[in-house]
């Protein structure tokens, strides 16, 4: 056990101080900076931005004062009064656009035109002008103002999700669903990220010392168990290190900027612990199993490989694997209750992809979910088993074939020392 903890450490600290881990940590957190500097930026630009200046042409003078208001940011050029003077104004480029209104029996005719500067506010312009014409088929009917609003009083619909489980209906929180399907997301794409990052290191790790051919002198101290789950736990600690320098980083930057104005509106009256609490249920359980399985298979294809070169070429198909678990996890999302959708959702190498968009959708029972997690962890048991297995024989195995061929000489080795085991005992 002593030498198991000496080859981990060794590990996890080679990682650690290396310039590839400081870069691999920095670039996410220098990436959401950015976009988080980017949308404070834009979002004060558009805080702070000038009026637009703009004609309205109408023969009403409360149309004026209604786009007058403060919340339109409109600079109304009060002086042009007909429609040729606002073309000229805007030729000339000291307004941006004008509205031309007619007031004709109660009904409104209105032109907008503009230099492009509009476009995002004639749906709200639309709505205005509507309601305007509104109150004044009211007046004209005198109706009270009691009344009109009941004429244009909006139908109240209550949404209730629910959840069918064991032939009864579970009511379930909106907003626990949508914290839900983002956490999904994030999930998905975690897993991307860190088998893409991780698979790479680890089998490189696993076949370091065999593409130097010093692994007699290794084996000659410590077991080809001890070797293996020494390496394969050294780099899931440095993984987990990233991990908590992230939750460390977030949970400070949250802290320092929670109450500034920005924060306030993205987050609104989001619950956060609630969030956290999704996040650290299910989810993270499938996030946490869909690393470990491909982690280990990246272990057993890179003891496969007999040097170095050849380390990216072994790993590939577990980055083409885990690229197709995460498309038909988004398929899943669309169509969660399709066939193919609840076939890989129970396939452990697809499970963590597929099975967080299915429990999102609340198109699957507790005991699927349970019985998921425990086919994926009990996959990982089992690929870790196999791993071990073929990593003690063909440790030192130096061979020129492809990985098929290497996994069929390790085969017929590991039968091998079984028949050489029985003939011993007996």
């Amino acid at each position: 056990m002593n030498k198991f903890w000496v080859i981990t450490k060794e590990v996890y600290k080679k990682n650690i101080k290396s310039f590839g881990f400081i870069v691999m940590v920095l670039i996410p957190l220098i990436i959401i900076g950015f976009i988080a500097g980017m949308t404070y930026y834009f979002s004060q630009e558009a805080q702070n931005a000038e009026p637009t200046p703009i004609a309205v042409v109408t023969d009403d003078p409360a149309l004026q004062e209604l786009f007058s208001d403060e919340e339109w940011n409109f600079d109304i050029a009060e002086d042009i009064t007909t429609e040729e003077e606002a073309e000229t104004a805007l030729t000339a480029e000291d307004i941006e656009g004008y509205m031309v209104i007619n007031t004709e029996a109660q009904t409104l005719q209105a032109e907008i035109v503009h230099a492009n500067e509009l476009s995002n506010q004639i749906p709200i312009i639309t709505e205005v002008l509507t309601n305007y014409q509104t109150m004044l088929r009211a007046n004209d009917l005198e109706l009270a103002p009691e009344q009109v609003m009941s004429l244009t009083e909006a139908v109240q619909v209550e949404e209730t999700v629910v959840s069918i489980e064991e032939g009864a209906l579970t009511e379930e929180d909106t907003t626990d669903r949508m914290i839900q399907e983002w956490s999904a997301y994030a999930v998905s794409i975690a897993i991307m990220a860190f088998i893409m990052t991780y698979s790479g290191i680890i089998a490189e790790e696993v076949a370091n010392e065999k593409g130097t051919r010093i692994m007699e002198i290794i084996l000659s101290s410590a077991t080809a168990t001890n070797h293996f789950f020494g390496k394969l736990v050294g780099v899931i600690m440095v993984m987990l290190t990233q991990i908590a320098i992230y939750a460390a980083v977030g949970f400070a930057a949250y802290l320092y900027f929670r109450d500034t104005d920005f924060v306030q509106g993205l987050i609104g009256e989001m619950d956060i612990m609630g969030m956290l609490q999704e996040l650290l249920g299910y989810t993270l359980i499938f996030f946490v199993a869909g690393v470990l399985i491909y982690v280990i298979l990246a272990a057993f294809f890179g003891s496969l490989a007999t040097k170095m070169e050849d380390v990216n070429k072994a790993v590939t198909p577990i980055v083409f694997i885990a690229l197709a678990g995460f498309y038909v996890g988004l398929f899943a999302f669309t169509s969660p209750e399709n066939t193919l959708a609840v076939v890989f959702s129970y396939i452990p190498l697809f499970t963590p992809f597929v099975m967080p968009f299915r429990i999102a959708s609340g198109t699957v029972a507790t005991s699927g979910i349970w019985l998921s997690i425990v086919g994926t962890v009990g996959f990982a048991a089992l690929i870790s088993a196999v791993a071990l297995a073929f990593y003690r024989s063909n440790v030192l195995v130096y061979s020129d074939t492809n990985i098929l061929g290497t996994i069929k000489r390790s085969w017929n080795i590991m039968q091998s020392n079984k028949k050489a085991r029985k003939q011993r005992s007996a």
